[in-house]
């Protein structure tokens, strides 16, 4: 009957160490599903936490963009990489559309500031030709045209200037005016 009792036993340790073996492998895998949950919602949670951009703010856009390839650096694998990948693929082409369109913007503001600029001088030198010539009435209408010209372009002026001939063009005006004043 020994042998049995021994036989018995040795089963019994078997069953227990099987046992043993499946509570350890739930216990590491629960653990690993809980390091792997908790990690995934915290970086969702931070991707959550970066600031949304409205459609058209180029700052705004930028900065998501640079906080989320910073998330994206930081975390390698989970679940919600593919979606801030394609995420930042189309703020990669906004910001370039947005870049481009701010470009052209200051390219015709620029165009538009030097037609105006020209367009001033223009009228600034027939003004003078007309008073050399005696023609104060049309040297005044020209003054006048350079100076709304200049004062179309606004406050800062031409390249961020103001137009160097402004103050002379207006004391020409009011010299005309002065001796249309006077004539009458």
């Amino acid at each position: 009957m020994k042998p049995d009792v021994n036989l018995e036993d040795l089963r019994r340790a078997a069953h227990r160490r099987r046992l043993l073996h499946l509570v350890l492998g739930c216990t590491a895998l629960s653990t690993l599903l809980t390091v792997g949950v908790t990690r995934e919602v915290s970086i969702h949670e931070e991707v959550d936490r970066i600031r949304s951009a409205p459609g058209r703010d180029l700052d705004a856009l930028e900065v998501r963009q640079t906080e989320l390839k910073r998330v994206v650096r930081d975390h390698h694998f989970w679940t919600g990489a593919f979606g801030v990948r394609s995420e930042l693929s189309e703020l990669e082409v906004v910001i370039a559309e947005l870049r481009r369109a701010a470009e052209a913007r200051a390219a015709d503001e620029a165009r538009d500031s030097r037609r105006r600029r020209e367009d001033a001088e223009l009228e600034r030198l027939r003004g003078l030709v007309a008073a050399e010539r005696g023609r104060y009435a049309d040297a005044l209408e020209h003054f006048r045209a350079a100076l709304r010209a200049a004062e179309l372009v606004g406050p800062s002026g031409f390249d961020g200037a103001a137009w160097e001939h402004r103050g002379q063009v207006i004391a020409d005006i009011e010299a005309l005016e002065h001796w249309g004043d006077q004539r009458r």
